[in-house]
């Protein structure tokens, strides 16, 4: 039985963040859509990284992401993660990752 979890994973800071997420984010999509559509990763999405100070600026940059997920272990659903190019690459900081599971509601 698939259990689900919360991922949070914030990206590294400093001005080579918002580049590299540029340059990898179309494989990262990529990957993703395929999850989604098996029902891995069922919903999920960049988040803001300035707490709402910058609401309605065009501009606001993107400070990580959150997914949540539904894998048999633990382990699954890190590996899933660990194969994005958002890890291999170290968009996402990897010692603040958060993989928490939770009892979704019914």
């Amino acid at each position: 039985m698939a259990r689900t979890f919360a991922f949070f994973g914030p990206y590294i800071t400093g001005p080579e963040a918002q580049s590299l997420r540029a340059r990898i984010r179309s494989a990262h999509l990529a990957r993703l859509k395929p999850l989604h559509e098996q029902g891995v990763i069922t919903n999920g999405g960049p988040f803001y990284n300035d707490d709402g100070a910058g609401e309605g600026a065009p501009d606001r940059p993107f400070g990580g992401s959150f997914f949540i997920m539904e894998a048999e272990t633990r382990a699954e659903a890190l590996k899933v993660l660990q194969e994005d190019v958002y890890y291999k690459e170290g968009l996402w900081d990897i010692p603040q990752i958060r993989l928490i599971e939770y009892v979704a509601p019914k």
